[in-house]
């Protein structure tokens, strides 16, 4: 599997993560009783402020991701002549 599509899957990934334990989070303050009214506009400022800092990251890890594949497919120089 190439780096690009490993890379786009970990972001997925982490995305579903931050947006589980946002509503997670999300659920258990909307219904505990120790819980200030804030605490969900908190809990909704910090994941969200998570996922739109991995999303920026995003296209500047596929294209690390994506350079990384093209160099592994580029053949070397001098790799092809035989040591005698």
């Amino acid at each position: 599997m190439s780096k690009r599509k490993r890379t786009i899957i970990a972001i997925v990934v982490i995305e579903m993560l931050l947006a589980g334990g946002w509503i997670w989070l999300h659920g258990i303050a909307a219904t505990s009783s120790q819980a200030t009214g804030e605490s969900t506009r908190v809990i909704g400022q910090v994941f969200g402020g998570a996922m739109g800092l991995i999303l920026a990251l995003s296209p500047l890890l596929y294209l690390m991701a994506r350079r990384n594949d093209r160099q592994v497919a580029m053949p070397r120089p001098g790799a092809n002549r035989s040591q005698t």
